[in-house]
């Protein structure tokens, strides 16, 4: 069993069960709606101050979360979110599965096509079909517009990627992994996408049986069985050879990852216009949060959550989209590139996890100037340095040219790898760990022939 395996905790924090952490416990809030009016971010603030610490996390799904909460809090905290409109109840959210969609379809001009009302569609069939309530808490299903803001390095399980060939509009289906990684097994109309999901998510848990070790996420399956026996239980064989590139087999190559979006789109002047907030390390206070609803509400716009530790803010107009950017630089939040931050992954680490013995955050800024530089003299990724609590490594999955592992309130080092990778350099203070990465930067800059 790998080192994540036997980190895992088996389930997502939610209302219903929150996640003990060295802060207080840990509450994921279900927010199924494709976007969030300034309403309820001031309610989610709120709660964050009345019941938990004040901080918020944005997770890597989109997701928020509340931290700092206690046995004696999470009452009053049930009652208030129970009368929020667009937060899920602990009922519902039972029903609910992981499903991601490009968080600007409907803004993003370089879509194929707006995924939102597959993504209703999606998720009300899935919420009615009991059986589901079956599978792994960290199930994920992704439905892609094909746009400029989409989801290739989000590892699903089971993935839709819009297409459009002449005028015809259709999805890849893929199978376990980021898109690079997922093998894909035909196509389908935008129609079929919810019959689909449901069928291959019941394909799954017939073929992974109940057995302690049954696989717990696509991928692991797909080492273990066929894939024709997948693509057989939906009625998806090979696609007409005018679409032969989307046939079983891994898909494109070579994805460059994105980075936080900090940018702004839009069509024409006079269109909405949306702009790109980052969230530094994920976190946001909760006075943040209602900055953010509060010039929402000023200039007329919603907000959408992202996996990239973003926040978009969608307003009537490009004018009022600068106007919101402008405000929100005071917030201690990521208006503008580049900004060192925007190259580093950590986690809360000490003493909000109670698994880490070393302060991530608080060294990863000292460490931003380093950052800059792997990510520089490593062109294709925007994260450069990976500084996790723990082998876990929960902020980050990608493989990073630097990680630092802390052990034993020092680190470790792995290079081109992840946090539970083998460390070239071990039990690091953290001045030793920054000298060689400074080192590493060095040396990639000569290889390069560049000083």
């Amino acid at each position: 069993m790998s080192v994540a395996a036997e980190m895992r905790r088996g389930w997502c924090p939610s209302v219903a069960r929150p996640m003990p952490t060295g802060d207080g416990l840990l509450v994921r809030l279900s927010l199924p709606a494709d976007s969030l009016p300034p309403a309820l971010l001031h309610a989610i603030a709120s709660c964050a101050r009345r019941f938990g610490n004040g901080l918020v996390d944005l997770t890597r799904r989109g997701n928020l979360q509340l931290r700092g909460l206690s046995e004696a809090t999470m009452p009053g905290l049930i009652e208030a979110l129970s009368s929020f409109e667009g937060v899920a109840s602990p009922h519902e959210a039972e029903s609910l599965r992981d499903v991601m969609m490009s968080p600007l379809s409907g803004l993003d001009p370089k879509a194929i096509c707006d995924v939102r009302p597959i993504v209703r569609a999606l998720r009300e069939k899935l919420a009615g079909e009991a059986s589901l309530r079956a599978l792994p808490a960290k199930f994920c299903f992704t439905v892609d517009d094909g746009g400029d803001f989409g989801l290739d390095q989000i590892a699903a399980d089971i993935r839709f990627k819009a297409r459009r060939e002449s005028s015809d509009i259709f999805f890849m289906v893929a199978l376990g992994g980021c898109e690079g990684e997922a093998r894909g097994i035909g196509g389908c109309a935008p129609s079929s996408v919810p019959e689909i999901a449901v069928a291959l998510a019941r394909t799954f848990l017939n073929l992974r049986g109940a057995s302690k070790d049954a696989p717990r996420r696509m991928a692991e399956l797909l080492k273990r069985t066929e894939i024709e026996t997948l693509s057989r239980s939906v009625g998806l064989l090979s696609l007409s050879s005018h679409r032969s590139d989307i046939v079983e087999g891994a898909a494109s190559p070579g994805l460059r990852e994105p980075g936080p979006p900090i940018t702004m789109i839009y069509r024409r002047e006079e269109d909405p216009a949306s702009i790109g907030i980052a969230v530094p390390f994920g976190q946001l206070t909760a006075d943040q949060l209602d900055d953010i609803a509060n010039q929402t509400e000023a200039f007329g716009g919603e907000v959408r959550l992202t996996p990239w530790r973003t926040i978009f803010v969608a307003n009537r107009s490009a004018m009022k989209a600068l106007n919101t950017d402008y405000r929100l630089e005071n917030s201690g939040l990521i208006t503008r590139e580049p900004d060192p931050r925007l190259n580093i992954a950590a986690c809360p680490g000490k003493p909000a996890c109670a698994r880490s013995t070393v302060l991530t955050r608080e060294n990863a800024r000292m460490l931003g100037s380093v950052a800059q530089g792997l990510r520089l003299s490593s062109p294709g990724g925007v994260i450069g340095l990976h500084v996790s609590g723990c082998a876990k490594g929960c902020a980050r999955s990608a493989v990073t040219k630097a990680t630092l592992v802390g052990r034993d309130g020092r680190y470790d080092l792995v290079i081109d790898g992840v946090a539970h990778d083998p460390p070239v350099r071990e039990g690091l203070t953290l001045e030793e760990a920054k000298i060689a990465l400074e080192q590493i930067v060095e040396a990639m800059w000569a290889e390069r022939g560049e000083p």
